[in-house]
């Protein structure tokens, strides 16, 4: 599948990562398909294994380099091709991709980099339901969902089909740079981990430096998932953090409404009425449907934000960029900076100067 976005995967920092990927991968083994070996071959590095990896639901003990390496969650498909692994079996991501083949477009494009022929089974998974049986089939070494919203009850089921690594605080709120280094420690590929991390940390600076128009102003990103409320996300959501990294401040609203919240969730609803009352520079939001998004942004309340009557709200509807944005990992973040900085500026120019 070529995507019309691909163009944008030939940046600078994804350069920088993919070819790190390919030098994982040069001596693997073909892979993809439900009966054939991972492609981890013989890249990992010496003494990486036996290796326990702890996690907020168990502890993963890996005796060896994996060889079949099934992903589940968010991201966690992204971080083994980073490391040049090819997974045997990846969360479907259909909804979130806005095409059939369950891929995301910057993780096709590293997949067709690594191997061609290379296609990994694709698991309707979800938070609410896991394919156990499926995955029992494909005699997975090593379940990667570090990025995830397993249950402890799903979690000791994929434990006994293999090792497992889980998130290592909170359902879907591990920190890209997280899901690298855990996914590098359970592939045997550490060394490796930390350089995209660097590489990645370069390409974020980068941003930051040729935009100081997003110094100083206040961010929040918010959704509409159903009728009637508006969801803001913590200031400890990953989104939240990358746009700090890009030099935003994170909007007060952010801390409160997680000190006085669900701490086991990301995000808090907010009521229409009570809309008004949280003020940023600079509004994101996602929608979970168009007349979703159309119901909000006809909201009167909405339209009175001081973001959205100065042109400083970016409302996002295109389903990559929405889940780029939205769940950060050093594969997709080179093509998100790429698509959504433009934005971004545009935003922060727009801001009133005091």
């Amino acid at each position: 599948m070529k995507v019309s976005k691909t163009a944008y995967l030939r940046t600078a920092g994804l350069a920088l990562i993919t070819a790190t990927a390919l030098v994982a991968g040069a001596c693997s083994s073909d892979s993809g398909s439900e009966n054939a070996e991972g492609s981890s071959g013989t890249a990992s590095e010496s003494g990486a294994f036996p290796v326990s990896i702890p996690s907020a639901l168990g502890t993963a003990e890996i005796p060896e380099e994996p060889q079949r390496v099934v992903t589940l969650g968010w991201g966690a498909e992204d971080a083994a091709l980073a490391l040049g692994v090819v997974p045997i079996a990846v969360q479907d991501m259909s909804s979130d991709s806005g095409s059939d083949d369950g891929l995301l477009p910057w993780s096709r494009e590293t997949l067709e980099e690594l191997d061609p022929d290379a296609e990994p089974t694709l698991l309707k998974a979800s938070s609410k339901e896991i394919p156990f049986e499926q995955i029992a089939e494909l005699a997975p070494d090593l379940v990667l969902a570090t990025h995830s919203g397993l249950t402890q009850e799903q979690y000791d089921k994929l434990a006994e089909i293999a090792p497992t690594v889980a998130y290592p605080e909170r359902r879907w709120a591990t920190s890209w740079e997280d899901q690298i280094t855990i996914a590098g420690e359970a592939l045997g590929r550490s060394d490796q981990a930390e350089e995209l991390i660097s590489s990645t940390n370069e390409s974020i600076a980068k941003v930051k430096s040729e935009h100081p128009e997003f110094e100083g102003k206040n961010v929040a990103f918010g959704s509409a998932t159903e009728a009637g409320s508006f969801n803001f996300y913590f200031d400890t959501d990953p989104r939240m953090k990358l746009l700090a990294s890009l030099g935003f401040t994170i909007d007060p609203l952010a801390q409160q409404l997680r000190e006085g919240g669900d701490p086991t969730k990301f995000a808090g609803p907010v009521s229409m009425e009570l809309l008004p009352t949280y003020q940023p520079d600079v509004l994101l939001a996602w929608y979970l449907a168009p007349d979703m998004q159309r119901d909000v942004e006809n909201h009167p309340l909405f339209k009175e934000l001081k973001a959205v009557k100065t042109n400083s709200y970016i409302g996002l509807t295109d389903p990559p960029l929405v889940f780029a944005s939205s769940s950060p990992n050093v594969l997709n973040i080179p093509w998100m900076l790429a698509e959504l900085t433009p934005k971004l500026s545009e935003a922060a120019n727009n801001v009133p100067q005091d």
